[in-house]
C-alpha cells in the first residue's frame, strides 16, 4: 500500500487529535493546574467544587484566553512540510460564573451556589503539507499529493453547581456540566480538507491531476456529565482534595459533504448521527500552607482511562467501523490507547506587609511544572497496512508562571502564561492512512496566555 493512497483516504477523514481538557482561571493555570486542593475562588465548580464553601462574599468572575498552536513536522522521507511549522491562534471566553453564598443554613454551616460557563475543549487545528513519493522500478512514477486541513471549533459547558460544609474540616460539592447546542449555539466543530495530486511516468506521458474537498460539520451536540468534588483540611497547613468526573456519553449531528472537482467533476451528501462515549476522570491533590503564610505548595495527580474514549456509528456499513477511536479513527480493536496520568506541581507566594494592617494592595507570584500526556494508540505501519498499536501515550510537559493583585479587598486581577511542549508526537496524526513509514512524528508547541478578574460584593 502506497504514502499516497493512504493520504488519498485520510483526505476524505478527518487528521486525527487528541483531545486535551482546557483548563480554567488564571491563578489555578499560573500554578501549573495543582489547584484541587486549593480550590478558593469562582473556578473551584471547574476544579473541585467542594472547595466553593471557602469563598465567603458574593462574587463575579471572568477569565479571557489567548492561545498559540504550533506543529512541526520531524525529519520523515516523503511528507514536505510547506514552511516547517503551523500555527494557530485564538482567543476566547475561557470561564464566566457568579458565586453567591448562602450565611443561613442549618447548624451555620456553609453554603454556596455558583453558575459557570466553562470552555471545555478546543480543537481548533491547521496543517498544510505534501507527500512526494517515486516508485522504484524500470519506469519510475511521482506522485505528489497536498492537503490542505482546516479544523475549527469546540465545546464549552453550562455548570450550576453548589458546595456544603459537612464539617468543620470537611465540605462537599457537585457540578452538572450541561453541554446543549441550544443553550449555547459555540458548541460544535468544522472541519475542512481539501487536497490536490499529481501523477507522474517519468519521463513519460504528461501527468494526471486531481483534486477534491471535503467539509464535515458537527452540530447539535448534547451531553450531561457531573464534577464531584471533596476537600479536606485536618489542620490551618495542610488541605487534601479530591474530584470525580463522571463519564458520559454525547450525541452530535454530521453533515459530510465530499466534492471531487478533477479528474472528474462529483458531489455526495452524507447525513450521520454519533454517539461519543467520554471517559470518566479521578484526581487528588494536596496543598501545604507555610507558617508564615506567604507560600503555598500544591501537588496534583489525574487519571484517565482513554480506552473508554468511543465513537459509535450505527449507519456504518461494517461491524469493525460501528465503534472506532475517535482519537485516530481506527476501529477499537485495532486502537487501544492506555490509560493518562498527569502531575502537576504549583506554588503561590503572597507578598504581605506585615507593617500595615491592611492590605489595600495584595500581590502574588506563581510557578508550576506539570507532566500531561495525551492519549494515543502508538501505532506502526507496515507493507501490509497499520499495525495495532501498543496503546502508549504521548509525552508532554510544561510551564507555567503568573502574577496577580488584589485591590483593596474588591478587585482581583492575575495573569498566567503557560507553555506545553511534545516532541516526537502524534504519530497517530495519519493513522489508518496506510502510510508506509515509521517515523512520522511531530513537535508540538503550545503557548497559552490567561487574563483573570475577579469582583468581589
Amino acid at each position: 500500500m502506497t504514502l499516497i493512497a493512504g493520504l488519498a483516504a485520510s483526505a476524505q477523514d478527518i487528521i486525527n487529535s487528541s483531545p486535551s481538557p482546557v483548563g480554567s482561571g488564571a491563578r489555578a493555570l499560573g500554578m501549573g493546574g495543582a489547584f484541587i486542593a486549593i480550590a478558593d475562588d469562582a473556578t473551584s465548580a471547574s476544579w473541585n467544587p467542594g472547595g466553593l464553601t471557602q469563598l465567603e462574599r458574593p462574587e463575579l468572575s471572568l477569565v479571557y484566553s489567548w492561545k498559540s498552536f504550533g506543529e512541526e513536522f520531524a525529519s520523515t522521507y516523503h511528507l514536505e512540510p510547506d514552511g516547517g511549522m503551523f500555527d494557530v491562534d485564538m482567543d476566547d471566553i475561557n470561564y464566566f460564573s457568579y458565586v453567591y453564598p448562602i450565611k443561613r443554613t442549618f447548624a451555620g454551616r456553609n453554603f454556596v451556589l455558583s453558575l459557570n460557563y466553562q470552555k471545555k475543549f478546543d480543537f481548533d487545528r491547521s496543517l498544510d503539507l505534501r507527500a512526494r513519493e517515486i516508485s522504484p522500478g524500470i519506469t519510475p512514477i511521482e506522485t505528489v499529493f497536498d492537503i490542505k486541513y482546516r479544523q475549527d471549533g469546540g465545546l464549552s459547558s453550562l455548570s450550576p453547581a453548589f458546595g456544603f460544609e459537612i464539617t468543620d474540616q470537611l465540605s462537599m460539592g457537585i457540578a452538572m456540566n450541561i453541554f446543549d447546542s441550544d443553550l449555547l449555539p459555540g458548541n460544535e466543530w468544522k472541519i475542512r480538507n481539501e487536497y490536490r495530486s499529481r501523477f507522474n511516468v517519468l519521463g513519460g506521458a504528461s501527468p494526471i491531476y486531481g483534486a477534491g474537498r471535503t467539509d464535515d460539520d458537527f452540530t447539535n451536540y448534547e451531553a450531561t456529565n457531573f464534577t464531584i468534588g471533596a476537600l479536606y483540611k485536618p489542620n490551618d497547613r495542610w488541605s487534601i482534595g479530591a474530584v470525580y468526573h463522571t463519564a458520559y456519553t454525547a450525541e452530535v449531528d454530521n453533515r459530510q459533504i465530499k466534492r471531487t472537482y478533477f479528474p472528474i467533476q462529483r458531489i455526495a451528501v452524507k447525513n450521520s448521527h454519533f454517539k461519543y462515549e467520554w471517559p470518566e476522570a479521578l484526581g487528588i491533590g494536596a496543598a501545604y500552607r507555610f507558617p508564615n503564610d506567604k507560600l503555598t505548595l500544591s501537588l496534583d495527580v489525574t487519571w484517565r482511562p482513554w480506552d473508554d474514549f468511543v465513537k459509535t456509528d450505527n449507519h456504518a456499513t461494517s461491524a469493525g467501523r460501528k465503534r472506532v477511536s475517535p482519537i485516530t479513527g481506527l476501529p477499537k480493536s485495532q486502537s487501544p490507547h492506555d490509560d493518562t496520568w498527569t502531575v502537576r506541581l504549583g506554588g503561590e507566594y503572597v507578598f504581605v506587609d506585615e507593617t500595615k494592617p491592611r492590605q489595600d494592595y495584595l500581590y502574588a507570584l506563581r510557578a508550576g511544572l506539570f507532566y500531561d500526556p495525551e492519549p494515543a494508540s502508538g501505532r506502526k505501519d507496515s507493507f501490509f497496512g497499520t499495525l495495532k498499536g501498543n496503546g502508549e501515550p504521548d509525552d508532554y510537559y510544561g510551564f507555567a508562571i503568573g502574577g496577580g493583585v488584589l485591590i483593596k479587598s474588591r478587585v482581583n486581577i492575575d495573569a498566567a502564561y503557560q507553555y506545553r511542549f511534545g516532541n516526537g508526537v502524534r504519530r497517530d496524526t495519519f493513522a489508518g492512512a496506510g502510510v508506509f513509514e515509521t517515523n512520522f512524528s511531530e513537535d508540538v508547541q503550545q503557548h497559552y496566555f490567561y487574563l483573570s478578574t475577579v469582583i468581589y460584593f
